[in-house]
């Protein structure tokens, strides 16, 4: 499933207590030495991607 990219200028749309949390969780990525996909989160995962990006996820389920 492609879920898309995130264009780093979109941090201009968010208030700043959102852009300090998603920064927070862009250095926690940054810091591992390999991708981690976190099964146990991945129902909140996509209900956070169904409400924010819900052509991107129309996009995505179609194919499955």
């Amino acid at each position: 499933m492609d879920l898309g990219g995130f264009d780093i200028a979109d941090l201009f749309a968010v208030d700043e207590a959102i852009a300090r949390d998603m920064a927070t969780v862009f250095a926690y990525v940054a810091s591992r030495p390999v991708a981690e996909y976190p099964e146990a989160y991945r129902t909140e995962i996509e209900d956070v991607i169904q409400q924010w990006r819900p052509d991107v996820w129309a996009k995505a389920t179609e194919a499955v």
